[in-house]
């Protein structure tokens, strides 16, 4: 859990705090940054307070800290919309958590282990979808009815991020939009040409996935969960989401 925590928090103060103003916070509490060139090396003093933070200002550095995190990240996810805070709704769960680390209680979101997962049936992978209590994203190469079928129990927004063309998306998929639409889900779907790896995102997790969501049912679905490479593929995804057309 460690090792995550830290992950999280270097990930967390860089994109949050400036380097003047990170400097100017740890010079309070006493704590010493070294520097790879001109940066800050971040990750080398998280570590130092993760594994020490019972030391008495690494304590009320994170005290400190911590909320402001919070705070800043869901600021930007209240004056901004969706497509450009992908990375910060993603975080939210995460630094949430990290207020109860900070101050020594167990319960984390960080304490779901990093697993791969296999998917034979459609009915496994529902049920997976399912649990998503934050938005869903899905990146995948093509979407059809099947995939459709995954994400009947989602009850929480739907962003799908394809690269089918406009006219394959009509042939394949206007008429379950329309239904699940009409059925209350909120689902968006953009086009982007530049896609070739497929990704689950959704309660601050990140999984990539060995192939479309379109042969569920017919070969075996596995995922394997982004940790250290998280906050880069969150950050590219939301970036081409940007850049995507939309479609309907």
């Amino acid at each position: 859990m460690e090792s995550e925590n830290i992950e999280i928090l270097s990930d967390a103060i860089k994109e949050y705090f400036g380097d003047y103003e990170f400097d100017e916070l740890c010079r309070r509490f006493g704590l010493k940054i070294e520097y790879q060139g001109s940066r800050p090396n971040r990750k080398k003093l998280v570590t130092e307070l993760v594994q020490r933070k019972y030391r008495a200002n690494n304590g009320r550095f994170l005290e400190t800290i911590l909320p402001k995190l919070l705070q800043r990240c869901e600021e930007r996810i209240l004056n901004s919309t969706w497509e450009v805070n992908i990375f910060d709704e993603q975080m939210l769960p995460h630094l949430k958590a990290l207020q109860d680390f900070a101050v020594g209680k167990k319960k984390s979101v960080q304490q779901t282990k990093s697993l791969n997962l296999f998917f034979t049936t459609k009915e496994s992978l529902i049920k997976f979808l399912g649990s998503s209590k934050t938005v869903l994203m899905i990146v995948d190469t093509q979407i059809r009815k099947a995939t459709f079928d995954c994400i009947q129990s989602v009850k929480t927004p739907i962003r799908f991020l394809t690269r089918q063309s406009h006219q394959e998306l009509a042939d394949n998929t206007a008429i379950h939009l329309d239904f699940f639409r009409k059925d209350g889900h909120e689902i968006d779907i953009r086009r982007h040409l530049k896609l070739n790896d497929r990704f689950i995102i959704f309660n601050g997790h990140c999984w990539l996935v060995n192939r479309s969501l379109v042969d569920v049912g017919k070969e075996t679905i596995s995922i394997i969960e982004c940790l250290d490479t998280q906050s880069v593929v969150v950050k590219e995804i939301g970036r081409k989401w940007r850049e995507a057309k939309v479609y309907m």
